[in-house]
C-alpha cells in the first residue's frame, strides 16, 4: 500500500511538471510524454492525456504478453493515475500560463517536478510505463549464447552473465529518462 501512495504522489508531481511548466510553454520531453506532447501541438490536436494513454495501452497490451500482469500492474497503476491527473489538472489550469516569457525557467521548473516524480516512483519499485526497463531472461528476446538479468531504474543497473562474457555482445546505457539495451 505504501508503494501505491508514493506512486501516486510521484504521478501528481510528473503531472505538475508536464502539465503546468512543460506543455503550456511548448517545451517537450522524451518517450511517450513527448510523443503525446506533439501530437497535442500537432494539426490534430489530440490532448496529451489521450494520446499518452492509448500509446501506453498499447505497449502494455504488448507487456503483459511478455512479461505477465504481476510485472505490469504497478505500471498500469501509474499510467492510470498520471491520466487521470493530467485529464483534471488541464481542466482547471487551461487558462494559466506560467512562465509565458522565460521557456528556459519553464523548463528547469518542469525539469525539476518531472524528475523528482520519476526518481521517487522508481525508488517505489513503480513504473512510469516509459522510464523503466527491464530483461529476466526472456527466451528468444536476446542474440547470442547469454542469459541476460538486467534490472535498470534511476539508480541501479544490474547485469550478470552466468555463461562466458566473450560469448555476448551487449551494451548497456542508462540515464535518468532512458534505459536502452542494444
Amino acid at each position: 500500500m505504501k508503494d501505491y501512495a508514493m506512486i501516486t504522489i510521484a504521478m501528481l508531481s510528473y503531472c505538475i511538471g508536464w502539465s503546468i511548466f512543460l506543455l503550456p510553454n511548448n517545451i517537450t520531453t522524451g518517450g511517450v510524454p513527448g510523443i503525446a506532447s506533439i501530437l497535442e501541438w500537432s494539426p490534430l490536436h489530440i490532448p496529451a492525456q489521450t494520446s499518452y494513454f492509448v500509446i501506453n495501452a498499447g505497449l502494455l497490451l504488448m507487456a503483459f504478453k511478455i512479461l505477465g500482469w504481476k510485472f505490469c500492474v504497478k505500471t498500469v497503476y501509474a499510467v492510470v493515475v498520471l491520466t487521470v491527473s493530467l485529464t483534471v489538472t488541464r481542466d482547471y489550469t487551461s487558462q494559466m500560463h506560467l512562465l509565458h516569457d522565460q521557456p528556459f525557467m519553464a523548463s528547469v521548473l518542469g525539469a525539476v517536478f518531472c524528475g523528482c516524480g520519476v526518481g521517487l516512483g522508481l525508488s517505489s519499485n513503480g513504473r512510469n510505463g516509459h522510464h523503466c526497463c527491464h530483461h529476466q531472461q526472456i527466451p528468444g528476446h536476446l542474440s547470442g549464447t547469454c542469459h541476460h538479468d538486467l534490472r535498470c531504474d534511476h539508480h541501479h543497473v544490474q547485469l550478470r552473465c552466468p555463461e562466458r562474457l566473450g560469448a555476448c555482445d551487449l551494451r548497456l546505457r542508462c540515464a535518468i529518462h532512458h534505459c536502452l539495451l542494444y
